[in-house]
């Protein structure tokens, strides 16, 4: 399998995560490697989508406007290294709202296909929550576990429900595997 697009959680994969919310621009930190690992991955061809549950905004503690600014700030933080982020997509619906595009729910990662003309066959998911590893089951596609944000209950997540995933310090370590794949050196 040649992979040509990987899917990025957001908050605990590109940045910092906080349990009460990223809710301001200062507050966000874009991780160690992101901007590396970015850079990679766009030098070697694959596309990169954000895919984010923002359950913020639908609690009302958010705008949609602050929402935009805050992802704005995430992006230019990942790209600084010369890399790019094909685009974004997120939920901003209420856990219990049942919505198709809030994780597990593949409803953005469907719309991402089809606006970017994207072979899901040909993607990857790198998340560190359940609902990042649920989203990967129901599309068929790997997931890398990054061991940052909610990593350790999503792999106990993963082993409950028999989700197959690929553990990797951070996203630097799944830009390598993924690029070992695409080079035909699988591990």
């Amino acid at each position: 399998m040649e992979i040509s697009t990987v899917f990025l959680d957001r908050d605990g994969v590109l940045n910092a995560d906080d349990p009460g919310y990223v809710l301001r621009e200062e507050d966000v930190q874009v991780l160690p490697g992101v901007p590396e690992a970015v850079k990679r991955l766009t030098d070697a061809g694959i596309g990169m989508i954000i895919v984010s549950n923002q359950q913020a905004v639908g609690k009302g503690l958010l705008s949609m406007e602050r929402a935009e600014a805050i992802f704005r700030k995430v992006i230019a933080g990942a790209e600084s290294a010369g890399g790019r982020i094909t685009d974004y997509y997120y939920c901003p619906h209420l856990r219990e709202s049942n919505c198709t595009c809030r994780k597990p729910g593949t409803g953005l990662f469907e719309k991402a296909a089809g606006d970017h003309d994207i072979a899901l066959s040909e993607s990857v998911f790198v998340g560190d929550g359940s609902g990042d590893a649920g989203a990967a089951e129901q599309l068929g596609i790997p997931f890398y576990l990054v061991r940052q944000g909610w990593w350790e209950r999503t792999r106990e997540f993963c082993e409950d429900h028999q989700i197959p995933y690929t553990l990797v310090s951070n996203l630097f370590a799944a830009a390598e595997e993924i690029l070992k794949i695409n080079q035909g050196k699988t591990t």
